[in-house]
């Protein structure tokens, strides 16, 4: 491969905003060295894939490395801000990162307590875009280099394959941030995403193509990998597989409300895999998912939400369990004392995994945002199975699954809406801040078969030398147009024609004083 070429193809090529001109310097650094394969396989796993998360603490300093996604933690009614905590942990993560905008359900993200613009709205879009960037010049070049044999060959096909997983991923995650929930009834008519999947530079102003061509793109990057990753060995959680992509399509299905295809690629994965981690044998404290537990597919980023909700002797956390989350597990489930854990005090409190000192200075091993497990093939199985009528095969596939969940039978009598409510139940107790919960919640929001939605209440304590001074509390409605993102500030302030604001001005709803 000509490098000379490559290197000017780097410092040509542009994202959609140009806040991410540093990231293009990096590159254009790393692909001036391409000489084969081996080499973009490289950059696919460096910058491809999400970068692992870690909390790095020396001389007394904390900092946060490649939050990724956690942010969406903060947006549900998973969390809920613990009152009693002057620690100070609470808001670092609000005041450090712009989390308040998100926590707080504001129309501009970067806004802070006092409503002043600190900005950092664009990070989650430039993140996938990165990303989506690095796939597309992986995309664009693996086809030219040499393959002297049939495992070179094979290795350029899972290169490619890993690619158009990673594309159609990032571009699911943007549309269920950026877009509107997806209604077939609709998805033709409103605005998606920007696309861009082309590795050299366009000298055009980018559009938001429909919420429909956006997953047509999506499928379509998924069915290549579908292809291309068909019989290849599996090899680390942290490289996509075909298990994986089959994960991913019954997701993307299911949130289309595409049931038939949503079971079908459900029960792609079980017939490969269909273990289940038995609660029952985990020990409270442990952690209950790592890379090496059966249950789990792949995974990228890490688990950076553990250190805002652990809890120990000395400290209490920042984040505990909300009400509403809590009252879904009951005594004889297993993962009340392994996923969460009730405190003497009456807090309760994240365990699923571990963010204690311990795990300080080295990456997590899996992620909060992006870890596919088997159970969700169950879960999804069982949702699309109601919608298609076929309770009898959902219950069968809710009793395997809860067989490893539960200390005694589940009856599973309910039906119809019941049963759906139950499986919509099941979801936030199984996958309980693992990234699911917001994207649920949307989704549920457009359901032809069954609409639903809630209202959430978010607490904000401030602390005055340990003291709390007021307490306000922000409302996020039923139905609320904000479970869309608004395009960030400095993306429309690159390309105006790409801004439609869908998010309210989020007032405070209510005060307590001291």
């Amino acid at each position: 491969m000509n490098k000379k070429n490559i290197k000017m193809l780097l410092i040509l090529l542009i994202v959609l905003v140009s806040s991410c001109s540093k990231f293009l310097e990096d590159y254009s650094q790393d692909l001036s060295k391409v000489e084969g394969w081996k080499d973009l396989d490289e950059l696919l796993l460096g910058d491809g894939y999400m970068k692992p998360s870690m909390i790095t603490y020396r001389n007394s300093s904390i900092s946060f490395n490649n939050p990724n996604l956690v942010f969406l933690h903060f947006m549900t009614d998973e969390l809920e801000q613990n009152r009693d905590d002057d620690y100070g942990d609470t808001f670092y993560y609000l005041r450090k990162y712009g989390g308040f905008g998100y926590y707080t359900w504001q129309q501009d993200t970067g806004l802070d307590k006092d409503g002043r613009y600190i900005g950092g709205t664009d990070a989650p879009w430039d993140l996938l875009y990165a990303h989506i960037n690095a796939a597309n010049i992986v995309l664009g070049q693996i086809d030219k280099q040499p393959a002297a044999t049939d495992d070179d060959h094979l290795a350029k096909e899972r290169i490619k394959g890993e690619a158009y997983f990673l594309r159609g991923a990032y571009y699911f995650l943007l549309a269920n941030l950026y877009a509107r929930p997806y209604d077939p009834n609709t998805a033709g008519e409103i605005k998606g995403i920007p696309l861009k999947t082309s590795d050299f530079i366009e000298d055009k102003a980018f559009e938001r193509p429909s919420l429909k061509e956006v997953y047509t793109q999506i499928l379509a990057d998924l069915d290549q990998a579908e292809s291309l990753l068909q019989n290849k060995k599996k090899g680390s959680i942290y490289r996509a597989n075909i298990e994986a992509t089959y994960l991913l399509k019954s997701r993307v299905y299911l949130y289309m409300q595409e049931y038939n295809s949503a079971a079908i690629y459900a029960q792609k994965v079980l017939d490969l895999n269909s273990h289940l981690t038995n609660l029952a044998t985990v020990s409270p404290g442990s952690d209950v998912f790592t890379k090496d537990s059966k249950e789990t597919v792949f995974s990228m980023g890490g688990y950076l939400l553990a250190t805002f909700v652990y809890s120990h002797a000395t400290r209490e956390p920042g984040y505990i369990i909300s009400r509403d989350l809590d009252e879904l597990y009951h005594t004889d489930d297993y993962r009340l004392g392994t996923y969460v854990q009730r405190l003497p005090g009456g807090q309760t409190v994240f365990t699923k995994i571990g963010g204690k000192s311990n795990v300080w200075n080295k990456p997590f091993e899996i992620s909060d945002s992006f870890h596919l497990r088997v159970s969700e093939a169950y879960l999804t199985l069982a949702e699309a199975s109601v919608f298609l009528q076929d309770e009898t095969r959902a219950k069968s596939v809710l009793a395997g699954f809860l067989a490893t969940r539960m200390k005694s039978t589940v009856a599973l009598s309910e039906s119809g809406n019941d049963l759906i409510d139950f499986i919509r139940e099941e979801r936030a107790r199984e996958f309980c801040l693992e990234g699911h919960r917001w994207f649920d919640l949307r989704r549920y929001t457009v359901s032809n078969a069954y609409k639903w939605s809630k209202e959430i209440e978010h607490s904000f304590t401030e602390f005055d030398y340990g003291n709390p001074i007021r307490t306000v509390i922000y409302k996020l409605n039923a139905y609320d147009p904000a479970y869309t993102l608004d395009i960030p500030r400095a993306v429309i302030n690159f390309q105006p024609s790409l801004g439609e604001s869908f998010r309210p001005h989020r007032p405070i709803n209510s005060v307590i004083n001291y």
